[in-house]
């Protein structure tokens, strides 16, 4: 299997576009109060997945006994987004499918974890940590009364994405941690950004 296929289903320049697609989708549908829920969720998880990124990079902070460098990015947009995504797809009246569709959601999100572990890009510790962050935004969410579904989403979602794909955006696959770097640099002073193995501090 090409793991690195799977592995852009992961990809923060295509996923992070698709959370404030759903978050204007909610607004746009009127479910104020769901966009709401959707946004702060959202933010905190990807907030503390830089947090964390930062924090090893700019100061070796991390587990060198759980070999953990920062949660999974790729891990967390996937679980995150991808479960809602697909659910919302489905009409409300398709009860059973929508079920049907946020499964094959969290499934699509646990080979993109899987395919970060075949390409060596991160620990058992950072992608079983991601997926359960993220999965801690989708399954409430998912489980959330009142939230509007329907068809439109996936054709507007795969329009969205579709346009990305023939824009420059999709050249940033993989850039987005390369800027990690750059910001943790600049924060800590450091000439470069620490690595796996090395440890300032580690629990």
């Amino acid at each position: 299997m090409k793991w690195h296929l799977v592995s852009f289903l992961g990809e923060s320049a295509f996923l992070i576009p698709c959370a404030a697609f759903l978050y204007g989708w909610l607004r746009w549908r009127g479910a104020t109060d769901v966009a709401r829920h959707w946004l702060f969720a959202f933010s905190a998880i990807a907030a503390l997945v830089l947090a964390s990124k930062l924090a090893f990079m700019g100061w070796g902070i991390g587990s060198e006994r759980m070999n953990f460098t920062g949660f999974s990015g790729h891990a967390v947009m996937a679980a995150s987004i991808l479960p809602v995504l697909l659910y919302l797809a489905v009409p409300a009246s398709r009860p059973r499918l929508g079920s049907l569709a946020a499964l094959a959601g969290v499934l699509i999100a646990l080979a993109v974890g899987v395919s970060r572990l075949k390409l060596g890009a991160h620990s058992v510790s950072e992608v079983a940590s991601g997926l359960a962050l993220g999965f801690c935004v989708s399954v409430p969410f998912i489980m959330r009364r009142g939230v509007p579904r329907g068809a439109m989403t996936m054709a507007l979602v795969s329009a969205a994405l579709a346009t990305l794909l023939v824009l420059p955006v999709g050249r940033l696959a993989g850039v987005t941690h390369v800027w990690v770097q750059d910001l943790a640099t600049f924060l800590s002073g450091r000439d470069r950004p620490y690595e796996r193995g090395e440890w300032s501090s580690f629990l």
